[in-house]
């Protein structure tokens, strides 16, 4: 496109100094025309200036009657005459405007081209701008892609690391509750030994003691009891007897009789002046001796059995 319109300045030009010479030739034409030929002129030369006679004086000045001026007249409009157009001059205007019409539409060419030129920049920046913003967007969306990708491989990962830990922790726990079991049995087995033998140990040792205890209450009934005479027979009596947590007698129940009713009566009195029977010190070994104490008597063996 550069070449045309290179072609097209010069044609342009060239047509517009033509123009122009042709308007100033028929300037200088016309004005030589109209121009009147000059003519010679003379002159005097004067080396000193002649001498005048002395002016008369004034005449006296005699004052008149000031008469009104008369009111001026009107101005009358003078037409001026038509002038008939030059023709260099009417030939200067039409070439001046052929001139500036092909100047106006050279610049019209030239805006119209540098604007599509100028639209035909913004489309093609647009369309970058637009390709651009594409490939930025997909770059974006690979890039995403591939986060998303190695954020669900991530978690894939941890999760499996999470299901193998939570094996391991199960397993171990099983580990750890089966030994925990097999402690416990054998603790277990160890404390009911251990309990057996401390069960037995005071079983034996409150065995003793009650053993002990026995021969002190009966040590102490037989020392207060008083034989009736004239006993007949054998027969057994049995009273249940009601104690106090020192051993203090509070009551004395005939369970059964033994048929003679003296011998009934004299170990009932023997019972109660012996209190308060001796108990041991330990509760648990006292209260067998106060939760229904039964006492049992023949007049044969002059002496009794605890139950």
């Amino acid at each position: 496109m550069t070449p045309p319109q290179r072609i097209q300045h010069v044609s342009s030009g060239g047509l517009s100094v033509l123009v122009h010479g042709i308007l100033m030739l028929g300037l200088m034409v016309g004005i030589s025309w109209k121009n009147p030929p000059q003519l010679p002129i003379e002159a005097d030369l004067w080396s000193d200036l002649p001498s005048y006679p002395a002016a008369a004086a004034p005449p006296p000045i005699i004052a008149q009657p000031v008469q009104p001026a008369p009111p001026p007249e009107p101005l009358r409009k003078v037409e001026a005459a038509p002038t008939v157009p030059d023709q260099a001059e009417i030939a200067l205007k039409k070439a001046e405007k052929k001139r500036a019409e092909a100047q106006h539409r050279e610049e019209e060419q030239q805006q119209a081209e540098l604007l599509r030129l100028k639209e035909k920049q913004q489309a093609e920046k647009a369309l970058a701008d637009k390709v651009l913003a594409e490939n930025k967007l997909a770059e974006e969306k690979r890039a995403e892609e591939i986060l998303r990708v190695e954020q669900v491989a991530k978690n894939q990962r941890l999760e499996n690391e999470r299901i193998e830990k939570e094996k391991r922790e199960q397993s171990r726990r099983q580990v750890d509750q089966e030994l925990a079991r097999q402690m416990r049995e054998e603790l277990e087995s160890e404390n009911a030994q251990l309990r057996n033998l401390q069960n037995a140990a005071r079983a034996n040792r409150q065995a003793r003691v009650v053993k002990d205890f026995q021969v002190r209450i009966r040590d102490k009934i037989k020392d207060a009891l008083i034989l009736p005479r004239n006993l007949k027979g054998d027969a057994e009596v049995v009273f249940q007897v009601s104690l106090l947590p020192n051993g203090e007698v509070i009551r004395v129940t005939l369970l059964r009789t033994s048929g003679q009713p003296l011998y009934d009566t004299a170990v009932e009195r023997a019972i109660f002046k012996s209190s308060p029977l001796p108990l041991p010190a330990e509760r648990d070994v006292a209260a067998k001796f106060r939760d229904g104490l039964t006492l049992k008597f023949r007049p044969s063996e002059d002496a009794f059995q605890l139950q």
